[in-house]
């Protein structure tokens, strides 16, 4: 009885629902690539590679004064990064570059080049290069 009273709740949730438009959510498209070099003006780089294909992950993760990363040591350090960024392809590209030097606490002067490239799995592209 307890079983049908929920099933009967959770139908009727669905269609109120269902009538004030809230049954279609769209999830946010997901980074299946992502390259970001930055070069500093003391030589030095960060270097983050992230790629996802056929459900296998590919990774490299270089910042000044650590030893290069890759596979899942790599993942470990990347991922948060994505998620902090909440990329989508429609992200404005300078408040992008903006959250990305605060993230890894540099300032534009540090900069001496900068380049950004994502992939999403919807085949939408975002690129930045300065």
């Amino acid at each position: 009885m307890k079983v049908k009273l929920l099933f009967i709740a959770l139908v009727y949730w669905l269609i109120v629902l269902g009538a004030l438009g809230m049954n279609s959510v769209e999830a946010a498209p997901m980074v299946i690539d992502f390259e970001l070099e930055i070069e500093l003006n003391n030589t030095t780089e960060f270097e983050m590679d992230y790629e996802m294909e056929n459900h296998k992950m590919e990774a490299k993760y270089k910042a000044p004064g650590t030893a290069t990363k890759y596979g899942q040591e790599a993942q470990k350090m990347i991922e948060p990064f994505l998620n902090e960024l909440n990329l989508s392809p429609d992200s404005n590209k300078e408040e992008l570059k903006k959250q990305i030097l605060a993230i890894l606490e540099l300032t534009p002067n540090d900069v001496v080049e900068f380049e950004l490239e994502v992939k999403f799995d919807t085949g939408a592209k975002l690129k930045l290069d300065q």
